[in-house]
């Protein structure tokens, strides 16, 4: 009885400390983390975000013509850990947190990027736009035609080529 007597008293010299959301406006300060935002201007499609999203609210699906960046808003934690990693800095954080909506599409958003093949099987391995960002960046250094190569075949292709340099074989 006397905790409450003294909470009684603190409420009354205080005041209102709550806001009559939504008829007034909510309190969101500017540390406040919410909703991210992808460019797809500047994203590559590299999947920095994807790898190192904890609850995995980003997702990459590679096809045969395409690679699709997928952000399920439902499964976003808002942690921003995306943000710190992406190299092209294509993430940009809101303090957006209205996000109800009625449709499940709704909380869906989808980056498309046109795939590379590889030129030795075929097999579709990486978005266009991360082979030249790749070229814009090294440059010389790489040999161009292993960027086109998809892992599994540049791994047996250096093998091979190690052979034949340290062998005299192939």
């Amino acid at each position: 009885m006397v905790k409450f007597l003294k909470v009684l008293k603190a409420s009354a010299t205080v005041g209102t400390v709550t806001r009559r959301y939504p008829f007034e406006s909510s309190l969101v300060t500017s540390e406040f983390r919410g909703l991210i935002e992808i460019d797809p201007v500047k994203c590559v499609g590299c999947g920095a975000c994807v790898r190192i999203c904890p609850p995995k609210a980003l997702t990459i699906e590679v096809n045969e013509k395409e690679t699709i960046l997928k952000y399920f808003i439902g499964r976003c934690i808002f942690c921003w850990m995306c943000v710190q990693t992406c190299p092209q800095k294509a993430i940009k954080t809101t303090n957006k947190f209205e996000l109800s909506v009625f449709n499940l599409k709704d909380v869906m958003r989808e980056l498309v990027f046109r795939t590379v093949t590889c030129k030795v099987c075929g097999r579709a391995f990486t978005p266009v736009k991360l082979v030249v960002e790749i070229n814009k960046r090294v440059g010389d250094l790489y040999m161009h035609t292993d960027i086109y190569v998809c892992p599994d075949c540049r791994q047996a292709l250096t093998a091979r080529r190690l052979l034949t340099k340290y062998l005299g074989r192939g």
